[in-house]
């Protein structure tokens, strides 16, 4: 059965999405690989699902990403917004709020420029 790498994640949190997968019938192994894991205070884990449950685990991970980042998703347009020092107003990258170039932060959330 071939495998998928899935990523590096801390050993806790690896097991917990090991119990709620396991219970839709996904099995995942957590591996240690000297060169992409840590020990120590934090301790990391290499990630591995079967090719064959593929859709179940981007469902799974894609659930999990919205779960966290519920009521702060990132908006894409104001991500692309390209900050113009030149323009009579620019467009802040993280909030979206609008302010003049002539200030060196986001008036709103405080970003940096």
């Amino acid at each position: 059965m071939e495998e998928v790498f899935l990523g590096v994640m801390d050993l806790q949190e690896a097991k917990n999405h090991q119990v709620r997968l396991k219970s839709d019938g996904v099995v995942l192994t957590l591996k240690t690989h000297s060169e992409t894991c840590t020990t120590g205070c934090k301790v990391t884990v290499e990630v591995w699902g079967k090719e064959s449950d593929r859709e179940k685990l981007e469902a799974h991970f894609h659930a999990d990403y919205l779960k966290h980042v519920k009521g702060h998703a990132p908006n894409l347009e104001h991500l692309s917004a390209v900050y113009d020092p030149t323009a009579p107003e620019v467009v802040c990258q993280a909030c979206g709020a609008k302010f003049s170039p002539t200030s060196n932060e986001c008036p709103d959330c405080g970003l940096v420029y």
